[in-house]
């Protein structure tokens, strides 16, 4: 499994982008680490915070995922050329449906709660009308 850790700047914020290929499936994860980090910040947090990252799972391409072993010094060139890129667009696509997908999940559970609420109230004023007529 390879992985690539890129960091670039989103205006604000930096932001570390994980992306790797795992058992055909395109794994993607983002993390906002607000100002520049430093190579000891990127240090602690590939050794300790690295593994607790949020993912999202795509499928890859099968002729993707069958991918020769490089040369080191070919793979060491190309990442130095794609310092400073942003992340692929697969990799965009990937973050924006997981996104898109929690914030349906988010308006799911906000919906359920407001259902919830306004059913309580109506129970409290229900309770409330039946001591008023009884007289108490």
């Amino acid at each position: 499994m390879a992985a690539v850790f890129t960091v670039y700047f989103e205006d604000p914020f930096w932001v570390g982008v994980l992306e790797s290929e795992d058992s055909g499936r395109f794994v993607v994860a983002r993390h906002v680490f607000g100002s520049e980090p430093s190579n000891v910040e990127l240090l602690d947090f590939m050794l300790y915070r690295f593994a607790f990252m949020p993912r999202s799972w795509a499928h890859a391409d099968e002729a993707q995922a069958e991918k020769r072993i490089r040369n080191p010094k070919r793979a060491a060139r190309e990442a130095m050329r794609n310092i400073g890129r942003p992340p692929s667009t697969k990799a965009q696509a990937a973050l924006s449906a997981a996104r898109e997908e929690s914030k349906a999940e988010g308006a799911a559970i906000s919906r359920e709660e407001k259902l919830a609420l306004c059913a309580r109230r109506f129970q409290l004023r229900a309770e409330k009308r039946k001591r008023k007529h009884d007289g108490h």
